[in-house]
């Protein structure tokens, strides 16, 4: 008989239990003592354990797995799309005008009209092809609708599909920005659509990476707010749950907005998925940088400051951006849109020298690197030889094209590589149909774990749900073809899903407690809704939770799942 003190209060049994652990072996059952795992094991030796009044969930044969740690969130976002009006499904310039008379008829004369992008989530892809015009509503048309209202259709973000980021705005809200025949385009990369007379159609196209449309054209167009902010990251994180996501980790940084959003939700006690923040810098100089690291120095250095739902530590650095695009979007902070992080541009010198700052500081860097991998490696060698970074566990971010030499040199730095191969290789991957050679140093995920390097995988928000990226490192296709892009870099099930749980929680300095089904960590999993590891391959994209844990609580469950 066990002893009272070692009684379960939950426990979860006749399931296939995928616990990850060192010799990847399934289970049937888990005990939950207050916020961590009490035993995993047989049906017989589990339920043994049930204290006075436990809950015990019978799993019905289905699948349990570790919480899913994602290393490239943008978790902040995913709320936010909800609080505009949907054109998905719209198929034509009716459909969309349809759409906006419905908001005016129910928006007070003079006041905004704003919708989400043409086109249906996650991707928004096909537009304005799928419209039965093969283009964009005008001003003109959309004002048919809307004579008194300023209306403004949103253009996508481009990361979640690809550039360009298409909006859409009508006479009013030309008129509001102050938009006419006389105004000209702040870049190249931007267009004002004109008619035949010259005059703005008010359609603007933008073939920047992140948009600027809004941060200069349009910067009349609501912004927003930092209730809709703190309302959105509520939302996104019980959309997160939903699909099993129970940890993040935000390697591209937060700006300060952002910051105090996740601030007042954890004041509030209201955080449900344990999120690790990485400082988005704002930094106009380097004397700045230097002041700034200072200051943080005693908060984000090291592991960083925080408690069990809600950490901070580190810098993400950026080695390259488009000068247009940083100036553009900084001159608006503290606002950063969609983003979340703020753009920076810095020259390769100023790059160095802040990686050495924050080297000296103590400071984990985030670095997005671009296309001169080996300058990285040249400089944060040069760093390691005065100042070691080999246990600080700096991030590669986005990491993509980078040849078995680089990696060994990654690897011996003790940096880490997060992924996002659904974005590499589904998303974007029509770029290696041309280049095969390169399809197999994209997000080279066997490579990684022949050398002993360290990664684990992204979402990147485009969708949230993990397992379209789980997917995309088990099939690597291409979107429109299927091609198989480098064959000899897929993982199994197993091995991505060990990517995204147990690999994850080294991002985080939580491998001793979080990544894996085991005695002794603290009870994060997910039941799934289907057998990750047996169900239909091209299923995988849709599975979702039917029953969340966080710390032994909670936080998600399907109403028919009990």
């Amino acid at each position: 008989m066990a002893q009272e003190s070692s009684r379960a209060d939950c426990i979860f049994h006749n399931g296939k239990v995928v616990t990850v652990d060192g010799s990847d072996s399934i289970q049937q059952a888990i005990a939950v003592s207050g916020n961590t795992i009490r035993a995993v094991g047989s049906n017989d030796d589990v339920l043994s354990l049930a204290g006075p009044g436990a809950r015990v969930i019978d799993l019905g044969g289905r699948t349990m797995v570790p919480g899913i740690i994602d290393t490239h969130a943008h978790m902040d976002r995913e709320g936010l799309k909800g609080m505009f009006p949907s054109l998905a499904g719209v198929s034509s310039i009716q459909d969309v005008l349809a759409v906006v008379k419905r908001e005016v008829d129910r928006t007070p004369p003079g006041q905004w009209v704003v919708t989400m992008p043409i086109g249906d989530p996650p991707n928004f892809s096909g537009v304005p092809e799928k419209l039965a015009e093969g283009r964009y509503p005008t001003r003109w048309e959309l004002d048919q609708v809307s004579p008194d209202n300023p209306v403004y259709i949103r253009g996508i973000w481009t990361a979640w599909n690809v550039p360009p980021s298409v909006s859409v705005a009508n006479s009013q809200a030309l008129k509001l920005a102050r938009i006419d025949r006389d105004t000209a385009s702040p870049d190249a990369s931007v267009i004002i659509e004109r008619d035949e007379n010259d005059e703005p159609t008010g359609v603007f196209v933008d073939a920047n990476r992140f948009p600027t449309v809004e941060f200069n054209l349009m910067r009349v167009v609501p912004r927003f707010t930092h209730a809709q902010r703190v309302a959105a990251l509520r939302e996104s994180m019980r959309l997160y749950n939903s699909v099993g996501t129970t940890s993040i980790y935000e390697g591209h940084g937060i700006a300060p907005e952002v910051m105090d959003v996740y601030k007042e939700v954890w004041d509030a006690g209201e955080m449900n998925v344990r999120s690790y923040l990485v400082v988005s810098p704002t930094w106009k100089s380097l004397g700045e940088a230097e002041d700034d690291m200072a200051r943080w120095g005693y908060f984000a250095s090291g592991m960083g400051f925080g408690d069990d739902m809600l950490r901070v530590g580190g810098y993400f650095i950026q080695a390259s951006s488009v000068p247009y695009v940083a100036e553009t979007r900084s001159a608006e902070l503290p606002y950063t849109g969609w983003a979340g992080f703020a753009e920076s541009h810095y020259s390769s010198e100023e790059f160095r020298e802040l990686v050495r700052m924050a080297a000296r500081h103590n400071l984990r860097v985030n670095a997005l690197v671009g296309q001169d991998a080996d300058g990285a490696l040249d400089l944060f060698e040069d760093i390691h030889r005065s100042t070691p970074i080999d246990g600080r566990r700096w991030v590669w971010i986005h990491a993509r094209q980078l040849t078995r030499p680089q990696v060994v040199r990654i690897r011996d730095l003790g940096m880490l590589m997060e992924t996002l191969p659904l974005t590499e290789l589904w998303l974007r991957g029509n770029r290696y149909f041309d280049t095969p050679h390169l399809a197999d140093i994209a997000v080279s995920h066997r490579t990684y774990l022949e050398e002993g390097a360290r990664y684990a995988l992204g979402t990147d928000n485009k969708p949230y749900n993990p397992f379209a990226t789980l997917w995309a490192a088990v099939v690597r296709k291409e979107r429109h073809t299927g091609t198989v892009l480098g064959a000899g870099q897929v993982l199994d099930r197993l091995e991505a899903l060990r990517a995204f749980t147990q690999f994850g929680a080294y991002f985080t300095f939580d491998e001793h407690r979080l990544g894996s089904l085991e005695r002794g960590k603290l009870a994060d999993l997910a039941v799934l809704s289907d057998d990750l590891l047996t169900m239909p391959e091209d299923g995988i994209p849709e599975l979702r939770s039917l029953l969340t844990m966080v710390g032994g609580r909670i936080v998600h469950q399907d109403e028919d799942f009990s």
